[in-house]
């Protein structure tokens, strides 16, 4: 009988070990998200463009949310063989302007609401109190019926006081992993810091979530971000003096290069370089002293670097970097080679250049983000550093923006735009981004207008100097050029890119 015993209690040990293995994996995943103003849908918005209007067909509403939801679903579901991300750093999460009703726990929420789905509570079901639920809970929601289980969402405080954009979207955090604690830090004219600790097997380790002020070219800006950096770094360095080993993850949108002083060489001091501290040298992970941090673009080949494209040029908005401990052998480590930018053509990306898909409020809304996510893999050391440590592609910051390479587009592979003349709202707003063959009649040129098919459309370039060489050529004029469909002030409206695109 003791020998049946001692053998009942060697097979519950086992047992319990393989359900301790499963509920905590050896390794996990970090992504970082620009969701692109995920907003509920209380009617009750700072942003113009995300308030309902019954009188505006372009306005945003429930069958929006629904599918901006289902996107983002769609794209984690692309990640760690489906299962999604195991932590997502959150941007652009609306911050909840009709408090009365907020999700006091989520827990309980989705246990109301087990019985149907996202989809039918944002239509047919839809009703003054679900109108009221925050961005965070129509997100939990969602991922609960995709298929996503085990998610807590957080999301950051508002400062007291807070100015606008600050009391628009906050940041905010989708974990598997169990809570340790969580708080908010206010930094000067943006989100505030989001730092939270989680625990995995014995281990925590510390995530802070960052969305700094925008304008990454704009030296003002840039000023202002100088103390967004400072935020994070005198924290950070609190957290280093107690433990100098301590495991910490940055990320999210640092509105920042990766390269942002030899890209922007007019400005003699950086907030993401020279304040925060982000470099590329490997070698610095499980060292001493300073530098202290590794930005993981460096483990990515110099022509892979980017997450967003702005006036042609490839950026790294979004960003992942960490401390010296996740090299060091203990605790919690970060995989090598395993950071990428997360691109889904069809879904977050679309040809024939790979720019991020953005999100459009036009008729049913389409579209994902103007951000690709990043992603990297951690995993719970076992007390050995890894054969083959993080070595950087290259350790230099490039001098210059990679270019999107508009001038590489082949017309002969382009639709007409006399295919949109009897497009449905959907298929226009499947179309937004899209480049097109626009032959017409330049109807105005200030503002510049193009007649096709007998319809006006805004004609515009970001580019002066192409402005100037349309308005050249004499109204009436037939024109035959590149386009992007866009939509500006409720007009549908064609974006010439590049010069060769008027050629």
């Amino acid at each position: 009988m003791e020998k049946l015993f001692r053998h009942f209690s060697v097979l519950m040990l086992f047992v319990v070990g393989l359900l301790r293995a499963e509920v905590t994996p050896s390794e996990f995943t970090v992504m970082s998200y620009n969701v692109e103003n995920l907003s509920d849908v209380d009617r009750v918005a700072p942003y113009d463009d995300y308030i309902e209007s019954p009188d505006d067909p372009n306005s945003y509403g429930p069958g929006k949310l629904a599918r901006k939801l289902k996107t983002i679903a769609t794209v984690l579901k692309s990640v760690n063989g489906g299962k999604g991300p195991d932590v997502v750093i959150l941007n652009e999460i609306e911050v909840d302007h009709t408090p009365e009703s907020k999700v006091v726990d989520m827990t309980e929420f989705l246990k109301k609401y087990a019985g149907t789905t996202y989809e039918k509570m944002l239509s047919s079901e839809l009703t003054d109190e679900l109108r009221g639920l925050p961005s965070e809970a129509w997100l939990l929601k969602a991922l609960e019926d995709e298929g996503f289980k085990g998610y807590t969402v957080i999301v950051g405080d508002v400062p007291e006081g807070a100015k606008k954009h600050q009391d628009a979207i906050t940041t905010g955090l989708l974990t598997r992993l169990p809570i340790v604690s969580k708080k908010t830090w206010e930094t000067p004219s943006a989100r505030g810091i989001l730092e939270t600790q989680l625990q995995i097997g014995e281990k925590t380790f510390t995530i802070m979530g960052n969305h700094w002020k925008s304008g990454a070219g704009n030296p003002a800006m840039e000023n202002t971000r100088l103390g967004n950096a400072k935020t994070v770094r005198d924290r950070l360095d609190q957290i280093l003096q107690e433990n100098p080993r301590a495991d910490v993850i940055l990320g999210g949108d640092f509105n920042s290069h990766y390269n942002q002083g030899q890209r922007y060489s007019f400005m003699t001091k950086t907030a993401i370089q020279d304040v925060l501290g982000s470099q590329g040298e490997a070698k610095v992970l499980g060292g001493e002293g300073k530098p202290d941090l590794y930005n993981l673009w460096f483990d990515v080949n110099p022509e892979q670097r980017y997450s967003d494209e702005y006036n042609g040029e490839w950026g790294t908005l979004m960003q992942m970097l960490i401390t010296r401990g996740l090299g060091d052998g203990q605790g919690v480590e970060y995989v090598p080679g395993s950071f990428h930018a997360v691109i889904v053509p069809g879904v977050n990306a679309r040809e024939p250049l790979g720019l991020p898909w953005r999100w459009t409020n036009y008729g049913p809304g389409w579209g994902a983000s103007d951000h690709f996510p990043v992603i990297a893999t951690f995993r719970l050391s076992d007390g050995t550093k890894p054969e083959s440590e993080s070595v950087a592609k290259s350790s230099l910051p490039q001098k210059e923006a990679l270019k999107v390479g508009y001038e590489k587009v082949d017309r002969n592979k382009l639709r007409n735009a006399t295919v949109l003349q009897n497009a449905t709202p959907e298929e226009l707003a499947r179309a937004m981004g899209e480049f097109f063959v626009v032959e017409g009649t330049l109807s105005k040129i200030r503002p510049l207008e193009i007649e096709v098919g007998g319809k006006p459309h805004a004609l515009h370039s970001y580019d002066k100097n192409l402005k100037d060489a349309i308005r050249v050529m004499a109204k009436g004029s037939q024109v035959k050029l590149v386009g992007e469909l866009g939509l500006y002030k409720g007009k549908l409206q064609f974006i010439v890119q590049d010069s060769s695109w008027i050629k």
